[in-house]
Protein backbone atom coordinates (compact mmCIF):
# COMPACT_ATOMS: atom_id res chain seq x y z
CA UNK A 1 0.00 0.00 0.00
CA UNK A 2 2.73 2.47 0.89
CA UNK A 3 4.74 1.68 -2.26
CA UNK A 4 2.03 3.22 -4.44
CA UNK A 5 2.33 6.53 -2.56
CA UNK A 6 6.08 7.19 -2.87
CA UNK A 7 6.74 10.41 -4.82
CA UNK A 8 9.62 12.85 -5.21
CA UNK A 9 8.70 16.40 -4.19
CA UNK A 10 10.66 19.64 -4.40
CA UNK A 11 11.50 21.18 -1.05
CA UNK A 12 12.36 24.70 0.05
CA UNK A 13 14.22 25.64 3.24
CA UNK A 14 13.97 28.31 5.89
CA UNK A 15 17.15 30.31 6.24
CA UNK A 16 18.19 33.90 6.80
CA UNK A 17 15.97 36.19 8.84
CA UNK A 18 13.97 38.98 7.23
CA UNK A 19 13.72 42.55 8.57
CA UNK A 20 11.10 41.38 11.11
CA UNK A 21 13.22 38.56 12.47
CA UNK A 22 11.17 35.84 10.75
CA UNK A 23 12.74 32.96 8.81
CA UNK A 24 12.75 33.55 5.04
CA UNK A 25 11.79 30.78 2.62
CA UNK A 26 14.32 30.03 -0.12
CA UNK A 27 13.27 31.43 -3.51
CA UNK A 28 14.04 28.26 -5.44
CA UNK A 29 13.73 24.56 -4.57
CA UNK A 30 16.77 23.30 -2.67
CA UNK A 31 16.38 19.71 -3.81
CA UNK A 32 13.98 16.78 -3.89
CA UNK A 33 12.78 14.48 -1.12
CA UNK A 34 11.19 11.06 -1.71
CA UNK A 35 8.28 10.77 0.70
CA UNK A 36 4.83 9.19 0.97
CA UNK A 37 2.39 11.86 2.25
CA UNK A 38 -1.03 11.15 3.74
CA UNK A 39 -3.66 13.67 4.91
CA UNK A 40 -4.61 13.15 8.54
CA UNK A 41 -8.32 12.69 9.09
CA UNK A 42 -8.30 13.96 12.65
CA UNK A 43 -6.00 15.92 14.86
CA UNK A 44 -3.11 14.07 16.35
CA UNK A 45 -3.04 13.98 20.14
CA UNK A 46 -3.03 17.29 21.96
CA UNK A 47 0.76 17.33 21.98
CA UNK A 48 2.21 20.74 21.04
CA UNK A 49 4.56 19.05 18.52
CA UNK A 50 1.65 17.64 16.50
CA UNK A 51 -1.13 20.12 17.28
CA UNK A 52 -1.42 21.75 13.84
CA UNK A 53 -0.37 18.73 11.75
CA UNK A 54 -2.66 18.17 8.77
CA UNK A 55 -0.40 15.71 6.93
CA UNK A 56 1.86 12.85 7.92
CA UNK A 57 4.60 11.46 5.70
CA UNK A 58 7.05 8.58 5.76
CA UNK A 59 10.55 8.84 4.31
CA UNK A 60 13.95 7.19 4.42
CA UNK A 61 15.62 10.60 3.85
CA UNK A 62 17.47 11.48 7.06
CA UNK A 63 18.12 15.09 5.95
CA UNK A 64 14.45 16.12 6.37
CA UNK A 65 14.07 18.56 9.26
CA UNK A 66 11.79 21.33 10.53
CA UNK A 67 13.38 23.85 8.14
CA UNK A 68 11.81 22.11 5.12
CA UNK A 69 8.76 23.27 3.17
CA UNK A 70 7.66 20.55 0.76
CA UNK A 71 5.90 21.43 -2.50
CA UNK A 72 2.98 18.97 -2.37
CA UNK A 73 1.09 19.29 -5.67
CA UNK A 74 1.26 23.09 -5.65
CA UNK A 75 0.71 23.50 -1.89
CA UNK A 76 3.56 24.15 0.51
CA UNK A 77 3.68 21.92 3.56
CA UNK A 78 5.82 23.09 6.51
CA UNK A 79 7.55 20.28 8.37
CA UNK A 80 6.55 20.67 12.02
CA UNK A 81 8.21 17.67 13.58
CA UNK A 82 10.26 14.65 12.49
CA UNK A 83 10.05 11.45 14.49
CA UNK A 84 12.61 8.77 13.66
CA UNK A 85 10.99 5.31 13.75
CA UNK A 86 13.40 2.54 12.83
CA UNK A 87 14.54 2.77 9.21
CA UNK A 88 11.87 5.32 8.32
CA UNK A 89 11.07 8.76 9.67
CA UNK A 90 7.56 10.06 10.38
CA UNK A 91 7.19 13.64 9.18
CA UNK A 92 4.31 15.77 10.51
CA UNK A 93 3.38 18.74 8.31
CA UNK A 94 0.87 21.58 8.00
CA UNK A 95 -0.27 23.72 5.06
CA UNK A 96 1.22 27.23 4.83
CA UNK A 97 0.29 30.26 2.73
Amino acid sequence: MINANWRSYDYFTLGALDEYGQDKVSDTPQGKVKIAIFPTSESVQQNILYLNAQYMGLTFDKSVNDKFLIDYNGERLKVLYVKPTGRMRQVFMSRVG
